[in-house]
């Protein structure tokens, strides 16, 4: 580890965190590893410091590539590595679906960065358009691995398997296990050793249930608005997401999400800046959008549709209780949803009911319209004021749609790899 980044570590750190402790030197040796360690216990700085001390300052080239299974997720990671890669001159640059491709590529030539934080088919694109070279490529990262090597990505990742050297460095994190490493070792011809330091759920998270209907959880999510409490929401569905936005919004609470897939990137990223910022109440997500995000003393996540499977569950419940802090997990659902629930949890999380209910109070701020014009609509008007032009223009379109029982799908039309893609994204327009 170089000398610089350790004592900017030590000077913001007690001690590394076990995941660190244990991959630290067999990154920096160059080793291939699968890192598995609980929800934030610090794998971003596991993984970010020893492939900074591996990249020759000197050589102008990309020779790093860490890919994440969302957007929000990898501008998360592009910002905690270009804070680090400060310390020693090396230079940061995020590939991004939904962002201006255009003006990615032009600081990709102009740039000329040594490290490349992006989503796989922002980053496939560039490779294909002659934009992002990868022969010098020396260490790949899969953040949230599970997420980034499930069979419906095997074909982009074959393909990027071919741009790629002969030998590099593979480096896989995760909370949760179920990645196929000889899935891993036959497509990019290394073998990666797993290194895991548990993946117990922390203590410090307190996991609750409360028995309520559909309309009943519109009510509930109402009332932690109202009574300032932020919290993290989780849909199973963009359906769900957008039915609840839409009846919140009527309501005038404050709220916004990230799961539409239909948002640009900008608006998303809007949306989580002022989340974290805590100028919105209620952020609505999905399970991609949410993965691994690291919004600090995030007090409350909320299961507005429960996750059907242990692993998702321990995803959105690491969203909170980062680091040892105290967090909660509130899970809402009818008498069935929660008894499928706990049974799938087993003893790996113990789920008690909630101290509260909803009660006439609720029923009383609604009837009240100062609670209505004095507190929430300013509320909301405060938050417009720091959007984007075309952040307000969704949010203006979301107040008018209709509370629909569920989108539909557009099926996507085959094309070659140049159809249909801007002129700076085509093999033909480099």
């Amino acid at each position: 580890m170089k000398p610089e980044l350790l004592e900017k570590f030590n000077a913001s750190f007690d001690k590394p965190t076990p995941i660190q402790d244990a991959v630290w030197q067999r990154l920096t040796d160059g080793d291939s590893i699968f890192g598995l360690a609980p929800t934030g216990t610090g794998k971003t700085i596991a993984f970010v410091l020893p492939v900074l001390s591996r990249i020759d300052v000197n050589v102008k080239r990309t020779q790093v590539l860490i890919l994440s299974p969302s957007q929000e997720l990898a501008m998360q990671t592009t910002q905690v590595a270009r804070e680090w890669s400060q310390t020693i001159g090396v230079s940061v640059a995020s590939l991004i679906g939904g962002a201006n491709g255009r003006r990615q590529a032009d600081k990709i030539k102009k740039d000329k960065p040594q490290i490349v934080v992006g989503t796989l088919g922002r980053v496939l694109t560039m490779v294909e358009g002659g934009v992002l070279k990868l022969d010098n490529i020396t260490t790949v990262i899969f953040d949230e691995a599970d997420a980034m090597l499930t069979e419906e990505r095997h074909d982009s990742l074959q393909e990027l398997s071919e741009y790629l050297p002969a030998k590099i460095q593979l480096g896989l994190f995760s909370a949760t296990s179920g990645v196929d490493l000889n899935y891993v070792n036959e497509t990019f011809q290394q073998k990666v050793h797993p290194i895991s330091v548990g993946t117990d759920a922390p203590v410090s998270i307190k996991h609750e249930f409360q028995y309520v209907d559909q309309r009943a959880k519109a009510k509930m999510l109402i009332q932690l608005a109202r009574n300032k409490q932020q919290a993290l929401v989780f849909f199973n569905t963009i359906s769900g997401l957008v039915n609840m936005q839409a009846t919140l919004r009527h309501a005038h609470v404050s709220v916004m999400s990230i799961g539409s897939n239909d948002k640009r990137q900008v608006q998303r990223a809007d949306a989580l800046r002022l989340f974290k910022k805590g100028e919105v109440a209620l952020l609505l997500v999905t399970d991609v959008a949410a993965r691994g995000l690291d919004i600090e003393d995030l007090p409350l996540v909320v299961n507005a549709q429960l996750p059907q499977r242990k692993k998702t569950y321990v995803h959105r419940s690491g969203r909170t209780g980062r680091m040892g802090k105290v967090g909660r997990v509130l899970n809402l659902g009818n008498d069935h949803d929660i008894r499928d629930l706990k049974r799938e949890l087993g003893d790996a999380f113990e789920l008690v009911k909630a101290d509260y209910v909803l009660d006439n109070s609720l029923a009383k701020v609604e009837k009240k319209p100062s609670d209505k014009n004095n507190a929430n609509q300013p509320a909301a008007k405060n938050i417009e004021n720091h959007l984007t032009k075309q952040t307000k223009q969704v949010i203006q379109k979301e107040k008018n749609v209709e509370i629909i029982a569920k989108p539909q799908k557009k099926k996507r039309a085959k094309h070659n790899k140049d159809k249909g893609k801007p002129n700076w994204a085509k093999k033909s327009g480099k």
